[in-house]
């Protein structure tokens, strides 16, 4: 059997760098009072060993944990099927790791789990700053983090004031753009299957759609909830197609629940393109590979995710400073799906 090797540690750094444990200790936790030379030395002498400081140990001295935590009040699967997620946590990884950083995520399932993991994170120093996602009506969180001084960045629109900064995607004109040329093609019975209710950019999705249907006379009561899932939107799909007037058209608040609802439009013998059309939010790569390709509303997760881990890195600098609002813009992308004209 194979001896196994003695673990690497903060003495043997000392020796190979010829400095005490702690002038080891301190070059670690950002102290200034070390010549730039003896830093250096000791910080190459722990590259060779292969050697990092302990984060427990860190976290008591003061030295900042380089970690980013991110707390998601959904269920595990979607991290997975989702495409929010992969896209905006490989944007926001790629800036962090650019500064040695990494990120910490978290699935709660309640409002009562998600405070007690931002108060551990903090008695525990495991996190140096947050991300708030999945915005609710008043939401919390904004005064949970005043409360605890802990640094965050708010992925979506507040609302309201808040002192921490916020960026989020503007598409109101898309989705107005996408109702108004349906109307302008002749489309009178336009659905709307939505995602979660409890979220603010759900329903900031529908308000804006029910506004542009307003505004050509129409009603907006055509419209079935999804929950941003497939099986949310073969269900929704199917319930729009037994209405009395059934639509003509559908918008779906997100690219996977359309692809979910075009496989539910084809079983019931309808073509999309040919006698209802159908448009999808969120701008994923699938969306032009569909057949019919999918008309949608762009939006770049990957440069969200870059904005706000920028922001992350520039609030935990000595700067610190960023604008309070960020705002990307989305586009829409008429594709096939969307094309057909009302008889």
């Amino acid at each position: 059997m194979a001896e196994r090797r003695r673990r690497v540690t903060i003495n043997d750094v000392a020796a190979l760098a010829g400095v005490s444990k702690g002038a080891v200790s301190r070059s670690f936790n950002g102290a200034s009072r070390l010549p730039e030379s003896t830093v250096k030395r000791i910080h190459d002498a722990a590259e060779q060993l292969g050697w990092r400081p302990n984060a427990a140990a860190r976290a008591i001295q003061g030295a900042p944990a380089r970690t980013i935590g991110f707390v998601v009040r959904r269920d595990p699967a979607l991290l997975g099927s989702d495409p929010f997620f992969p896209l905006f946590l490989a944007g926001v990884e790629r800036v962090l790791s650019a500064h040695a950083y990494g990120i910490t995520i978290r699935f709660v399932t309640s409002e009562e789990e998600e405070t007690r993991c931002y108060r551990d994170w903090v008695a525990e120093s495991r996190v140096d700053g947050v991300i708030v996602s999945d915005l609710r009506d008043g939401d919390p969180r904004f005064a949970l983090l005043d409360e605890l001084d802990l640094p965050g960045v708010i992925v979506g629109d507040p609302g309201r004031a808040v002192s921490q900064p916020a960026v989020y995607h503007t598409t109101d004109a898309s989705i107005r753009e996408l109702v108004d040329g349906w109307v302008q093609r002749g489309h009178t019975r336009i659905a709307h299957v939505t995602g979660d209710p409890n979220l603010r950019h759900t329903l900031r999705r529908r308000a804006i759609w029910a506004d542009a249907l307003a505004t050509h006379g129409l009603g907006s009561d055509l419209f079935e909830t999804g929950w941003f899932t497939e099986d949310g939107a073969k269900v929704a799909t199917r319930a729009l197609l037994a209405a009395a007037e059934p639509p003509t058209a559908i918008f779906y608040a997100n690219d996977i629940m359309a692809a979910a609802g075009m496989g539910v439009l084809a079983d019931a013998g309808r073509t999309v393109g040919g006698d209802i059309a159908v448009a999808g939010f969120d701008g994923i790569p699938l969306a032009q590979y569909l057949s019919p390709p999918l008309a949608t509303i762009v939006c770049d997760f990957d440069e969200l995710g870059d904005v706000v881990g920028g922001e992350l890195m520039t609030l935990l600098s000595t700067d610190g400073s960023v604008p309070p609002v960020t705002t990307l813009a989305g586009r829409f992308l008429p594709r096939a799906s969307y094309e057909l004209r009302a008889e």
